[in-house]
Order: structure tokens, then C-alpha cells, then sequence
């Protein structure tokens, strides 16, 4: 998505987290898979924010594999996170919000940013 959206007011954070067996020696290697200067990617050993959407998400586990849109006054002020404008997953079992389809994130997005 931000290979084909190149506006400057869309941002990404990649947070990466110890699923599936990953550590914190694996972050550096992957950090090469989202190259674009726009993203902000961090490591998150403790899964806080996974932990934290997944209770805003109604999910008994830490939410990861999620893709989350916020608009430009989303602020992580509270104890709580924000809450997305729009998001889509990619758990097995989930059905609180619409499984990835990267095209309609990506025009979702495009949108978002049209209404700014």
C-alpha cells in the first residue's frame, strides 16, 4: 500500500511481536519487508499493544496480523488505545472485523485521506 499511495500524510507503525516464535533478533531482518521512510517500525517482546487491541477487540488473545486505519487526531492518550476508524485481520477464528483483503484496506485508506 505505501509502495502505490505515495501521500505524505500516510504514515504506518509496524509493531512486531513474539508470534509464531519470533525474537528480537528476527526484527532487523524484517524491518526490510516495509522499506518505505513513512514507517515507524517497533519491537514489542511483551505484545503491550497486541494485548491492548485485543481487549478493545472483544478477542481473548493479543491481536497481531491486524491492520488498523486512524485518523490524523488518533492519539494513544489513556490506558486504552484508540480505536481504529477501520481495520482487518488475518486470525483464525476472528470475526469481529473483515479478513485482509489488501485492496479494499489500500481504497479505504485513499479515502481516509481524500476526507482530510
Amino acid at each position: 500500500m505505501l509502495q502505490q499511495n505515495q501521500d505524505p500524510r500516510l504514515a504506518a507503525f509496524v509493531v512486531w511481536v513474539p508470534e509464531l516464535g519470533a525474537h528480537e533478533a528476527n526484527v532487523a531482518p524484517a524491518t526490510t519487508l516495509v522499506p518505505d521512510p513513512r514507517a515507524r517500525q517497533f519491537w514489542d517482546p511483551q505484545e503491550v499493544v497486541g494485548r491492548a487491541y485485543g481487549r478493545l477487540f472483544g478477542l481473548n488473545f493479543p491481536a497481531w496480523d491486524v491492520y488498523m486505519l486512524f485518523g490524523p487526531r488518533a492519539r494513544w492518550a489513556a490506558a486504552e488505545p484508540p480505536a481504529p476508524a477501520f481495520w482487518m485481520q488475518q486470525l483464525a477464528g476472528v470475526t469481529q472485523a473483515p479478513h485482509l483483503d489488501p485492496v479494499v484496506f489500500a481504497q479505504r485508506a485513499a479515502a481516509m485521506l481524500r476526507q482530510m
